[in-house]
C-alpha cells in the first residue's frame, strides 16, 4: 500500500494478549583521559527494554441489503477488502500524527523548518548524518511535492549532464542530493477524495547505518484482523464487523535516529 511504515518505523507483530518489547539504545561506553593510577568514570551499559502499553482498536462495519447480496448486486468480498483498506489508512494517519507530535519537540539537526527547501537548513542536517555514519549519506524520503524540489537546489536548469536530465524526466526527481539517495513516498489518496494520506510537506532523513530497531517510531500490531457477522431480520441487512488492535509511540534513547525537515510553505 505504502512504503511509509516500512521506511520510518520499528514494527512488531504479537499474538492476542501479548506485549511487544522494544530495545531502546542509550548512551554507551565512553573513554576518558586522566592521570595514571586515577579511577576512571564508569560507563553505563547501553540499552533497556520498553513496551507501548495497551493497544487501540481500529474498526469498520460494512453493511449491505441481504437481497442485493444474494442476487450478486453487491460483492461482500469487495466490501470487506475496501473496509480493510480504510482501516489501514486510519491506522497510518494515527501513526503519522504520533510521529509528528513527537518530532516537533526535537531540536536541530534532527528537526528543522524552512520556507521551501532551504539549502542553508537542509544541507547541514544531511552533513550531520554523514558524520554520524562514518561517511554514508542518509536516504531522503518524502512525497513527490518535496523530492521534486531537490533538483532546484542542485542548480538544475535543463542544461545539466544527460544522465541527470534523464533521471528528472523519468521519475520527476533527481536520484541523489549531496550524496543522499532520493526516495519517493508512495502516498495513497484517502477514500474517494483527492487528499493524500501522508503529509506532503515533510522530508525525512533515514540513515542507512542503523537497523529498524533503532528507529524512534515504534508500532505494534496485536493479533490478526478479527471479523464477526450478523443478519438483521428487521431491515433485511447483512453486516460484518472488522477489528484490528494496534498502537504506536515514539521513544528516543541517545538520539532520534531519523531527521525531519518541514516545508512551512505547504
Amino acid at each position: 500500500m505504502s512504503n511509509w511504515l516500512d521506511t520510518l518505523a520499528d514494527v512488531k507483530r504479537v499474538g492476542f494478549g501479548d506485549k511487544a518489547q522494544f530495545q531502546l539504545k542509550q548512551e554507551g561506553i565512553r573513554a576518558f583521559i586522566q592521570a595514571k593510577g586515577s579511577t576512571t568514570a564508569r560507563s553505563k551499559v547501553a540499552s533497556k527494554t520498553i513496551s507501548l502499553g495497551d493497544t487501540l482498536a481500529v474498526s469498520a462495519r460494512p453493511v449491505v441489503n441481504l437481497i442485493e447480496l444474494k442476487t450478486n448486486q453487491v460483492a461482500m468480498a469487495d466490501l470487506i477488502r475496501d473496509a480493510a483498506y480504510q482501516m489501514e489508512l486510519a491506522e497510518l494517519e494515527y501513526i503519522q500524527k504520533v510521529l509528528n507530535d513527537a518530532a516537533e519537540e526535537w531540536k536541530d539537526p534532527y528537526y528543522a523548518e524552512g520556507q521551501g527547501i532551504m539549502k542553508s537548513v537542509l544541507d547541514p542536517m544531511i552533513r550531520h548524518w554523514v558524520r554520524m555514519s562514518g561517511g554514508q549519506a542518509p536516504a531522503l524520503f518524502g512525497d513527490i511535492e518535496m523530492t521534486s524540489k531537490l533538483a532546484e537546489q542542485t542548480g538544475f536548469n535543463g542544461q545539466f549532464a544527460d544522465a541527470l536530465i534523464v533521471e528528472q524526466n523519468n521519475a520527476g526527481v533527481i536520484g541523489t542530493y549531496l550524496g543522499a539517495k532520493v526516495v519517493n513516498l508512495i502516498n495513497p489518496l484517502k477514500g474517494a477524495t483527492d487528499d493524500p494520506t501522508f503529509d506532503i510537506n515533510k522530508l525525512y532523513m533515514v540513515p542507512g547505518f542503523v537497523d529498524a530497531s533503532m528507529r524512534p517510531l515504534k508500532v505494534v500490531y496485536e493479533g490478526d484482523v478479527t471479523s464477526m457477522e450478523e443478519t438483521h431480520i428487521d431491515d433485511q441487512s447483512y453486516e460484518v464487523r472488522l477489528d484490528q488492535f494496534f498502537n504506536a509511540g515514539v521513544v528516543v534513547g541517545d538520539r532520534p535516529y531519523v531527521g525531519v525537515y518541514v516545508d512551512t510553505n505547504n
